[in-house]
């Protein structure tokens, strides 16, 4: 018989469930060579174990006299839903596969007797595909914490030798999703809304560090200049689509919901909801923590400001989601998680 194994075989751990010794015994020698093999003689040793410890995949037998096969792998879904599952049966049950389709998600259902070559092909194809698919998750994985990492260090780039920027924007990039969750956005984008907060004031590469860093009130050239900063920051995110939502918060963050605010005028949902999230993260991070120009603020005179600013600075049902994540204690939490009540020269000097 030839021995085919996927690389890196003796990571995988292979659980078989079925009632006859005999069947157990066997496909324990056809893999136990290359394969980390754990058996069980009934359904529901097989769902301890499944509960218990990892696996990759799962052979269940379908007819066994205390817990059915569809049933073992269903369980098996919700608990290891990563695992490889593939059924396991001696006779027609029409009834069982449709069951182990729909909830198991089975990845291949085999009959008794089977063809050793076969099976062994079956599994070794299953393994090769997970292995795969994780190789492809940890990429992905890495590839969005650069992605994430070179937007930071972009953003630190832009607001000067402010130590705190780093810090800074985390905080922001973290109001904003916890805000967008809170309102009704979806997770996968309240996260990337978040992660495009972080380029908020990517436009300040345009301004000069000196007024970026002015201890004193800025003068009118200075302020037309600053004023300028949402627009630049358009224009230097592009035009390509995964940036659309850094565009909406970079040239919105500073208008406000009355039409008051800056550069074009908007009003109310004029303005995209993503920048009137990430309006409210900005001011109440801008204003809570240390930066060049200030002290921080207490944090009760922070909240009155977005209080008495709901409806002409903010966008109301934004400023009532930060109020509930505030009560909640999520806007502590995230003020402790990175650093807001630090004096940043400490943070600093101590690599955080």
């Amino acid at each position: 018989m030839t021995r085919l194994t996927p690389p890196d075989a003796d990571k995988f751990t292979l659980l078989f469930i079925d009632d006859e010794k005999d069947i157990l015994d066997s496909l324990w020698r056809a893999f136990r060579r290359d394969f980390n093999v754990i058996t069980a003689d009934c359904g529901t040793k097989g769902i301890e174990i499944i509960k218990s410890e990892p696996v990759h995949l799962i052979i269940s037998d379908q007819r066994m006299p205390d817990v059915t096969g569809d049933q073992v792998l269903a369980v098996a879904k919700e608990e290891q839903p990563n695992a490889v599952r593939i059924l396991l049966t001696g006779y027609s049950d029409i009834e069982a596969l449709v069951n182990c389709v729909n909830e198991a998600a089975i990845y291949k259902y085999i009959t008794k007797p089977w063809e050793p070559e076969m099976l062994r092909l079956t599994v070794v194809r299953a393994l090769e595909a997970l292995a795969l698919e994780q190789q492809l998750k940890l990429t992905s994985d890495e590839l969005e914490q650069a992605y994430e990492d070179a937007i930071t260090m972009l953003s630190v780039a832009c607001e000067g030798k402010d130590e705190d920027t780093g810090y800074h924007v985390q905080r922001v990039q973290h109001y904003t999703e916890a805000l967008a969750i809170e309102l009704g956005v979806e997770p996968a984008p309240a996260k990337h809304m978040g992660v495009m907060s972080i380029l908020h004031d990517v436009g300040k590469l345009f301004v000069p560090d000196a007024i970026l860093q002015k201890p004193a009130k800025l003068d009118a050239d200075e302020w037309d200049v600053m004023r300028k900063h949402p627009d630049n920051g358009v224009r230097i995110l592009g035009e390509n689509a995964f940036y659309a939502v850094a565009r909406e918060i970079a040239g919105g963050h500073h208008e406000n919901f009355d039409g008051s605010g800056y550069p074009n005028g908007l009003k109310g949902e004029e303005i995209p909801l993503s920048a009137r999230i990430a309006k409210v993260a900005d001011v109440f991070d801008a204003l809570s923590s240390k930066r060049p120009y200030k002290d921080p603020w207490p944090i009760e005179k922070t909240i009155g400001l977005l209080k008495n600013g709901s409806g002409t600075e903010f966008d109301p049902d934004v400023i009532d989601a930060f109020f509930k994540l505030y009560e909640a204690g999520r806007i502590e939490q995230i003020m402790q998680d990175y650093h807001a009540h630090d004096d940043p020269d400490v943070a600093a000097k101590e690599g955080r």
